[in-house]
């Protein structure tokens, strides 16, 4: 997607700013090592394996069948260079993008999100940081990564939910109906 979008930032940085990125991946790293640390020290061994599932689910099945099969495969795309990412372990699919890949991203990510919090109910500052950090990722993810996709794409990624809801802060950019 980076080559192919004439948006102001992919023509000024070549795809997503650098920057940016590194500060995105700095809070998730730190959101990281804050669960990592809290499930431990409050011993949660299920929240800690629900977590590991939803991490070890989000890294197969749906960038097999998102990632893999994208138009930005192999590309530092907006969604944490997942297409450079996942060209390093899964090769290129043919097939559209569909609601099962979707939809399993979806769970994943409620998986990784919220396991975390929920193992780490009764130690309440770990969990404020864990939430803090959390609703960080979650601002920044949303107003750079679905915005981008909002204003400015023209494929299956703009009838993406994320990317509706964006379109309804952000504006709908270029004619794409909410």
């Amino acid at each position: 997607m980076a080559t192919q979008c004439e948006c102001p930032e992919c023509s000024e940085y070549g795809g997503p700013n650098t920057r940016f990125m590194m500060v995105r991946f700095l809070i998730i790293g730190a959101q990281f090592m804050v669960a990592l640390f809290g499930l431990l020290k409050e011993r949660s061994w299920k929240a800690l394996g629900a977590w590991f599932a939803g991490l070890a689910l989000f890294a197969t099945v749906p960038r097999m069948l998102v990632c893999a099969r994208c138009d930005g495969y192999g590309q530092k795309c907006y969604s944490l260079y997942l297409g450079k990412i996942t060209s390093l372990y899964l090769p290129k699919m043919e097939g559209e993008i569909g609601p099962l890949g979707m939809g399993l991203e979806v769970i994943a990510l409620f998986l990784m999100s919220n396991a975390p919090a929920v193992g780490l109910w009764k130690n309440k500052r770990l969990l404020a940081v864990y939430q803090l950090l959390a609703t960080a990722t979650l601002v920044m993810h949303f107003s750079h990564d679905c915005r981008h996709c909002a204003q400015n794409a023209t494929d299956w990624r703009k009838d993406c939910p994320s990317a509706k809801t964006a379109r309804l802060f952000f504006g709908g950019g270029r004619e794409v109906a909410l």
